[in-house]
């Protein structure tokens, strides 16, 4: 028997950001509901952008954060002729690597385990006293990367070049509908700002009360911070932290629950 049968999840990507990273759940039965709650808007204005890159020889490491950062900085490096060969790239998740791939950029440095705390780790293995490290990022990004790299030494030079906002509610009502009919038994959140933007695409007043009877999926340890503040217990959090992670998880806590039965 199918693990997942009758099951409905909803997964707060777009069916082609899933890719076939949701395939697992799918043979096990799995109903996806695709709710992208985020969109991503470049934002290249920035009066501070054009010196950083004009000098950007002068940097040691690029890092990249996520595969969004990837696609919006690999354009301006077309836009700049920057040479990528010559610095090293460390990505925060095989994910982001995958999409440094795709764009011909060669990944030097992976954490073992995707976060910033990963890549801190990673970074703590060389000497990096006095290196010069760039990160593109979202305005959303924290301190946390910036400041454990300086603690190790490093000068950290970060620049938002793209915003997260929540999705138009118009590009989302075949989806809107699907939830109300199909109520889900698991939540799967990618990030912070995926929870956020769920709850107020479907203007949810009471937000324990909504997660009460269903379970939760969290990408990884900082989104499941940022769902736990908000009084939602969170039921699931895969070791890797990725989609694939997460259909690897969701497919053995089922499992694990049939067989007890």
């Amino acid at each position: 028997m199918k693990s997942l049968k009758n099951k409905t999840i909803l997964i707060t990507k777009s069916e082609i950001e899933a890719g076939k990273s949701v395939q697992p759940l799918i043979d096990e039965g799995a109903r996806i509901i695709y709710f992208p709650t985020i969109k991503i808007i470049s934002r290249t204005d920035s009066p501070d952008l054009p010196g950083i890159l004009n000098r950007f020889k002068e940097f040691d490491y690029l890092i990249f954060t996520s595969s969004n950062a990837v696609e919006i900085f690999a354009g301006l490096a077309e836009s700049y002729s920057l040479d990528l060969t010559k610095i090293k790239i460390a990505a925060v998740g095989q994910r982001t690597a995958d999409e440094c791939e795709s764009f011909g950029i060669k990944t030097d440095i992976l954490a073992d385990e995707f976060s910033s705390k990963g890549l801190i780790k990673k970074f703590s293995e060389s000497d990096i006293a006095g290196k010069k490290i760039f990160i593109p990022c979202s305005t959303l990004s924290n301190d946390d990367l910036k400041l454990g790299l300086t603690e190790l030494g490093a000068q950290v030079v970060t620049l938002p070049v793209y915003d997260v906002v929540p999705n138009d509610f118009t590009d989302l009502t075949k989806e809107y509908e699907e939830v109300l009919e199909h109520q889900p038994d698991v939540y799967v959140f990618t990030s912070p700002s995926s929870f956020e933007g769920f709850i107020k695409l479907m203007k949810i007043k009471n937000i324990e009360d909504y997660f009460n009877n269903c379970l939760v999926c969290s990408i990884g340890t900082t989104t499941e911070s940022a769902i736990s503040s908000s009084g939602v217990t969170v039921h699931i959090v895969p070791k890797i932290f990725s989609l694939q992670g997460i259909s690897e998880a969701i497919t053995k806590y089922f499992h694990t629950t049939v067989n007890m039965v």
